[in-house]
C-alpha cells in the first residue's frame, strides 16, 4: 500500500507469532512491522490472498512470554519475504495492548 494512504501508524516491531488458517499453519514466525490494523509476517510459506487466519502474537520479557495477543484477519498482500494480514477482529484487551505497542514504538526509528 502506498505509504501516503496509510491511516494508521505503523512501527517496525519484531515479535514471535503463530498463524493459523484454512490449510495453513505456521508457528514460530516473526512480524516485521505492526499497526493497530495489521501486521507483516516474515515467512517463506504464504497463505493464499484473501485467506482468513488467526494470529497469535507472543510478547516476551527476559525471554519469557508475558502476554499473548490474539487477532483474526485476512491475508491482503504477499511479497517475496512474507505476507501482510489486515486485522478484522480484535478483542478489546488485545486492541489496547496493540495500540500501546504502536504508540510506545512510534518515532523510534519508525518513519511510517
Amino acid at each position: 500500500m502506498d505509504e501516503d494512504r496509510r491511516r494508521f501508524k505503523r512501527v517496525k516491531f519484531e515479535v514471535l507469532a503463530n498463524v493459523f488458517g484454512e490449510g495453513f499453519v505456521k508457528k514460530g514466525v516473526v512480524t516485521k512491522d505492526l499497526s493497530v490494523k495489521g501486521a507483516f509476517i516474515v515467512s517463506n510459506e504464504k497463505p493464499s490472498l484473501g485467506s482468513v487466519c488467526e494470529l497469535k502474537l507472543f510478547l516476551t520479557q527476559a525471554g519469557k512470554i508475558v502476554e499473548e495477543v490474539s487477532l483474526k484477519g485476512e491475508v491482503v498482500r504477499k511479497e517475496k519475504n512474507g505476507f501482510a494480514v489486515e486485522f478484522k477482529e480484535i478483542p478489546l484487551k488485545d486492541f489496547i495492548t496493540l495500540k500501546r505497542i504502536v504508540d510506545l514504538n512510534f518515532g523510534f526509528g519508525n518513519d511510517s
